[in-house]
């Protein structure tokens, strides 16, 4: 019986999570485009200091910070109309971003996809939790999809 009440004790507390929907490339396009800012699209090898990488503690969540910059390098490909062709080497500002106590968990020396935005002089990656912006090991189906989006071919977001 302690055990029925123990589950039931449990059910009956608010659920904490985090609430995000499906990543997709195309949606992250979609905005980039509409935006103010300038924005890019490469993809290749980032490296950073993954010792510098927020991590939360779990007994001290209001302080985590909502934004950690880190200094990183991507070397890969930009895309542009003819593809993935031009040489992308680039030192860049890795911007790790936490909501609340759920942050991004960026890893070192993956591969991505990733949204770089211009920013005062400096090109900035950002990784959020829900995984918008900076994709890692991209599939070749979504490189394919950001082409076509940028030559003004079909741009469909994934349907959920």
């Amino acid at each position: 019986m302690r055990w029925l009440a123990c589950v039931l004790s449990l059910l009956a507390t608010p659920a904490l999570s985090l609430s995000c929907l499906p990543a997709d490339p195309v949606r992250d396009f979609k905005a980039a485009d509409t935006a103010d800012a300038r924005w890019g699209i490469a993809v290749g090898r980032l490296d950073f200091d993954e010792n510098r990488v927020p991590k939360v503690d779990w007994d001290r969540q209001e302080a985590v910070p909502p934004q950690t910059d880190l200094r990183a390098t991507m070397v890969g490909h930009a895309l542009d109309p003819s593809g993935y062709n031009t040489v992308f080497q680039a030192n860049v500002t890795l911007r790790v971003l936490c909501f609340g106590p759920w942050c991004a968990a960026p890893k070192s020396g993956a591969r991505y996809l990733a949204f770089i935005k211009h920013e005062n002089g400096k090109r900035v990656l950002q990784a959020d939790p829900c995984g918008n912006w900076l994709y890692i090991n991209p599939r070749r189906e979504d490189l394919d999809r950001l082409h076509k989006c940028l030559v003004g071919g079909p741009c469909k977001e994934r349907g959920f």
